[in-house]
């Protein structure tokens, strides 16, 4: 009798803890399926395209194609890290949709990039620009973002301290509000920044991002830690698992 009760006990024990463990296993999967489900789709947005070139640099160089070159590393590398993304544009092309004239297809451009910004619920919309101005001796990217969100200016101040403390240590450029002037922006309900990653007026600056070495650093500058700090990604540890372990030369 003793030695049957003693049997029951120690199966009753295993089951016990064999129901304990699986139930840990279902709510740790289930907490880090919730953690995804919540990340957001990152939309990118490599700014101009097409008929619309943006900027012109002395050289002869434009900005659309600048803009495309790091939006594309920059979209490698948060589908690496594991984000869901959104290119707005792969390739040289404006996304206007009607107009006769210049400025009602970039009216219609721009309400289209709003739009495909507005098909998720859960987003974030990054815009890659560069800039321009007379004097040449400004260089430096600054990043924008938009008051309508709080988070926006969470993250562009994420980005501009990084892409300070990894690529340009003297920039002291701060982040700043965007204006009317930038309609994406200011109309943006989501988190929403635009990264001006530097001035294609100055000579130095214009070399390094044409580089693609240095356009890969810049995607890692905005992606790595700043995505990572407002918008975690489960089981991933920042600090162990370094882009320097990724191989791009190939894809870049």
């Amino acid at each position: 009798g003793d030695y049957m009760k003693k049997y029951i006990s120690v199966i009753l024990a295993f089951f016990v803890l064999a129901s304990s463990i699986l139930y840990c296993r279902i709510e740790k999967t289930s907490s880090k399926n919730i953690i995804q489900n919540n990340l957001p789709i990152i939309v990118i947005d490599a700014g101009h395209g097409g008929e619309d070139g943006g900027a012109v640099a002395n050289d002869g160089t434009v900005e659309k194609k600048l803009n495309l070159e790091i939006a594309l590393k920059l979209n490698d590398v948060l589908s690496i890290m594991g984000y869901k993304t959104k290119l707005i544009r792969k390739t040289d092309t404006a996304i206007h949709t009607d107009g006769n004239t210049i400025r009602q297809r970039k009216i219609s451009d721009i309400k289209n990039r709003f739009a495909i910004m507005n098909e998720y619920d859960n987003c974030l919309y990054i815009s890659i620009h560069q800039n321009k101005f007379n004097d040449t001796r400004i260089h430096g990217a600054q990043t924008f973002y938009s008051s309508n969100n709080l988070s926006s200016k969470i993250l562009a101040d994420f980005i501009q301290k990084s892409i300070s403390s990894q690529l340009q240590p003297d920039n002291k450029r701060v982040i700043k509000k965007s204006g009317t002037d930038i309609y994406l922006l200011y109309n943006a309900i989501k988190p929403a920044v635009m990264v001006e990653c530097g001035f294609i007026s100055n000579v130095e600056e214009l070399s390094k991002l044409k580089n693609k070495e240095y356009q890969g650093k810049m995607a890692i500058s905005i992606a790595f830690r700043p995505l990572h700090k407002c918008y975690p990604l489960p089981d991933w540890n920042q600090d162990t698992f370094s882009p320097e372990q990724w191989n791009f030369t190939e894809r870049w």
